[in-house]
Parts: C-alpha cells; structure tokens; sequence
C-alpha cells in the first residue's frame, strides 16, 4: 500500500498522523505552561507541513478535491488560531478566539483522516462514493465535535478591575 505512495504523500501521512496524536495530548492536557506552549507550536507547524503537502497529493481522486478545499479551510483556522497570540497587546478574546480555531482544525483533520481510511477500507469504485462517504463522516464528526467543543470551551475572560470599578461608578467605559 505504500508503495505507490509519492514522497509528498508519504510526508503527509506520517506528519498528520503526528498532528492527531499531539492535537490529542493538547485536549487532554491543561491548557497552560510552557509544555503546552511547545506542543502548540508543534501543531502548528506540522499541520502547515501537512496542509502543504495535502496541496501536492492527488492520488485518491487524480485531481482537485474536497480533500484540497479541507486543507485550505485547515490553514485558514490555523492563521485565524495562531494571529490572536503574536498579537501585542492580545485582544480580550484571544483564548476563546485561539481554543474556536485550534479546535476546529483538528475536527478538519480527523474528519479528512476518517474519510481517507473508511474510503481506502471499504470497496469504494466511484467517486460519488467517496464524496457520501466524505459528506456523512464529516457531518457525524461535526456534530460530535461541536458538544465536545462546547464542552470544553474556556471560560470567558474577566474583564480588567478598572472596568469593573468603572462600571460600578456609573462611569462609562
């Protein structure tokens, strides 16, 4: 089975098999401290490696497809995740805004994951197929993700005293 595999191909494996186990440790871990910092910049960085190289893999379909569109929507969450932290001063929101985004790049990660297994596993023979079999999975993985999500969300940022003690003044903030 690998052995047809190109060597963008099997970079792409082998780095987002790396991304689901650290995107996993990342969940179950707690959400501070430099551990967690490191793991994050892993991730990171992975998964533009893996969305880079998902760009140059065309073996499933022999074109552009679904799975193409899944890595530039991947990409845009991680930009979208990762901007809120180098941003000086962060926004009031960053943790909600960073913990959406990373979240919902690793659902587009173990969604594409899933289909690619389930489509190699079963006797697929169209590319109509396939693409049900991407619609189901996702959607079933979505609906998944968004309790666990939900769920797991932090909580929002406390305002700063000073607007508390404005706003118990009457001041407007």
């Amino acid at each position: 089975m690998i052995a047809h595999l190109t060597i963008a191909a099997v970079i792409h494996v082998a780095v987002a098999i790396l991304c689901i186990a650290v995107g996993l440790i990342q969940f179950l871990r707690p959400k501070r401290g430099a551990g967690h910092r490191a793991r994050g910049y892993l991730y990171v960085y992975a998964m533009l490696v893996t969305d880079g190289t998902a760009m140059l893999v065309y073996q499933f379909t022999g074109h552009f497809n679904a799975f193409h569109v899944g890595a530039i929507a991947n990409l845009i969450c991680i930009v979208c995740a990762v901007v809120p932290l180098l941003r000086s001063p962060r926004p009031a929101n960053w943790r909600m805004t960073h913990y959406t985004f990373i979240s919902w790049s690793y659902v587009s990660l173990m969604s594409a994951g899933a289909t690619n297994i389930v489509g190699r596993l079963l006797p697929v023979t169209t590319r109509a197929q396939v693409e049900w079999i991407a619609l189901v999975l996702s959607l079933v993985m979505m609906m998944i993700a968004y309790i666990l999500i939900r769920k797991y969300r932090p909580l929002p940022d406390a305002p700063m005293v000073s607007a508390k003690l404005a706003e118990q003044s009457g001041v407007p903030s």
